[in-house]
């Protein structure tokens, strides 16, 4: 039996091969946790985050690549449909000090509804960073007024049991973020 119909791929090889592309996830080990500060002021964790996540790691002083990506979210999220309204977004600040709960609430309320701004605690956010694999560092400008940070720049996927299961460049488009998301959500 031939995996082609008429010399085009069949619909169903190409979900598969698309997942198995998206599945290539640094391994992480088991449930990562998210914790910190909601921008509506409380405190939490993971567990009061129920069902699918997708999240990303930037900050609101960002001037290019942190809006970008969460602009491809919320695209990706509204392309889904039904799909989409079971994953929650999560914008993880790396700049807790000038990304107050107050802040985020402004900074995410822009790009999606149901969009989550989460400031870890400062204590919090090496531990945190660490486990879903991201790097991030203080740069100081040449202005000496100010500071950027340099972060890693990548959308992840967790499933409801918080395992990661999807890692995407930041500069897919939302149609393309969100083929992504849907083959890693029909792999499993």
């Amino acid at each position: 039996m031939s995996i082609f119909r008429h010399g085009i791929a069949s619909p169903r090889l190409v979900v598969v091969l698309l997942a198995l592309l998206c599945a290539a996830v640094p391994s992480l080990a088991g449930a990562v946790d998210l914790v910190g500060t909601r921008q509506d002021g409380r405190d939490i964790a993971s567990a009061d985050i129920p069902g699918w996540r997708l999240v990303y790691f930037g900050y609101t002083h960002c001037p290019d690549i942190c809006p970008i990506s969460l602009q491809s979210m919320a695209q990706a999220l509204d392309a889904l449909g039904p799909i989409g309204e079971r994953i929650n977004p999560i914008f993880v600040t790396v700049d807790p000090e000038r990304d107050t709960p107050d802040v985020l609430a402004e900074y995410v309320s822009s790009f999606h509804p149901r969009m989550i701004g989460l400031t870890p605690h400062p204590e919090q956010l090496p531990a945190l960073a660490k486990a879903w694999r991201v790097k991030y560092a203080r740069v100081e400008l040449k202005n000496g007024n100010s500071y950027a940070v340099d972060h890693t720049a990548a959308i992840f996927l967790a499933d409801p049991a918080g395992t990661v299961i999807g890692r995407y460049p930041h500069d897919l488009d939302g149609g393309g973020l969100a083929d992504r998301i849907r083959a890693s959500m029909l792999a499993r």
